[in-house]
Formats: structure tokens, sequence, C-alpha cells
């Protein structure tokens, strides 16, 4: 992608954030601190953004990827992980695709559907997202990951060595970009409920099902939303398998 495609890419991405920001109440001060917090962290880390980023394009690029969200619908990966190529876990999908018998090769995570040790005990490739409501678990969990292949994502432009700028919202929509971000050829998506019911998986305090607040479905409304433009924008196959 030519420099001034990609800049027109992530000012459209910009601006879509900052209307987000809007609507809850999100903080833009919060989020660049969230992103220079996880920047100083990744100083430390073994592997570099370079290397990281490398071995995701390398892993996706011409694939066909499952991206797994952490909905109901999750828990119907075995029917149709063997179809694809690279399954990306969405979070607290990681558990269910675990639960399932399915270990991802990519997770996607703002650190609220995961414990800690569901990432310690991973191998794979691990995006972690910084925004404002997550800087204690930036500090605090961050670091224990240094050895693992951990790639820092932001919602704001904050452009160093150790981040990459992220499109999406949730970390659903977030793992679809992505896959299109390194050159998936098709998208399949399972988990992707976008009635008024959280899955079980979503949250590691969760037993069961549990009713979508308000704010819980707006953001499965905006999910929504930002998967439909990029099933507009990208050019190649995106569709809900279950």
């Amino acid at each position: 992608m030519c420099f001034g495609c990609e800049l027109l890419i992530n000012l459209a991405w910009t601006s879509l954030h900052d209307i987000i920001r809007r609507e809850f109440g999100f903080s833009y001060e919060e989020d660049f601190a969230a992103a220079e917090i996880l920047d100083l962290v990744l100083q430390g880390f073994s592997k570099t953004r370079s290397e990281v980023l490398g071995g995701l394009r390398k892993l996706i690029r011409g694939s066909r990827t499952l991206v797994v969200g952490a909905g109901p619908g999750c828990e119907k990966i075995s029917r149709f992980v063997n179809l694809y190529d690279v399954v990306v876990a969405a979070d607290g999908a990681l558990r269910c695709c675990r639960y399932a018998g399915v270990e991802p090769q990519v997770v996607v995570t703002d650190l609220d559907g995961v414990d800690l040790s569901d990432l310690v005990s991973f191998s794979g490739f691990i995006v972690v997202h910084a925004h404002g409501d997550n800087i204690n678990k930036l500090v605090f969990w961050a670091p224990l990951l240094k050895e693992k292949k951990v790639l820092g994502t932001s919602q704001v432009l904050h452009t160093t060595s150790n981040m990459s700028f992220s499109g999406g919202f949730t970390d659903g929509d977030r793992a679809v970009y992505l896959a299109l971000e390194n050159g998936a050829v098709e998208v399949g998506l399972i988990g992707f409920d976008f009635g008024g019911v959280v899955g079980r998986y979503s949250k590691p305090n969760l037993k069961s099902e549990v009713p979508a607040s308000s704010v819980k479905q707006r953001k499965l409304y905006w999910c929504k939303i930002l998967i439909d433009l990029m099933r507009l924008g990208c050019g190649c196959r995106i569709e809900y398998v279950a």
C-alpha cells in the first residue's frame, strides 16, 4: 500500500475513533497515555515490533482466516476450523477455542476478557491493545509477556518504533482489521452475536450468558458497523459462518 493511501485510511479510522470516543465519553488523552505506556513497556521485550509484525504478515498473507468472537456462537468453532488456514481469537474467545480443542495462532486482546494465565500459556502472536481503561494491566501484566511474540496497538496515531496503529473498536472488529491489514484473502467470522446477550467467554468471571447492558449493546452495534464498512472497502470476502 502506498504511503499516501495508508495515511488516508489511518486518518479515516482516526475520525471514526473520535466519533466513538464522543459517544462513550472516552478520553483521547487517556488513550494516548496508554499508548505511551505500552510503548515504554515493549522496549524491554525480546522480539521487536518489526520481528513480530513480519511474522504475523507471513502467517496471515494469502490465508483464509477465521476470526473468533467471544459471543455464544463461538462454541461452534470445531465445525468450521478445518476450512481455514489461520485462527485469530478475539480476547476471551481464546478460552472458547481452547475449550473446543482449538489453539489459535493469534489472540487480539485489550486484556479484559482473559486472565494473565491465558496469555502466559499461549505461544502464538499476542496483539495487545492500549486504551485509557486498561493502563493498570498494561503496567502489571504486559511486562510478564516479554519473551512472547507481542505486538502493541493503539487507537491513536502514536508513531513509535514499538507500536502499531489499529483500526476497529472492539477486540472482534480489531481482529478483522488485523487480518485484512496483513493480507488475508478471506475472513470468516464466528462468535459475533449482535443480539442482546453477552457470551460466557466474554469475561473470565462469567459462568453463563448474561443480558447485554445498554453500553454493551452500543459497543456491539459499533462492532457490526465497522465490520460492514470493512466488508465494503476491503475487496475480499468477509462472511459470518455462525
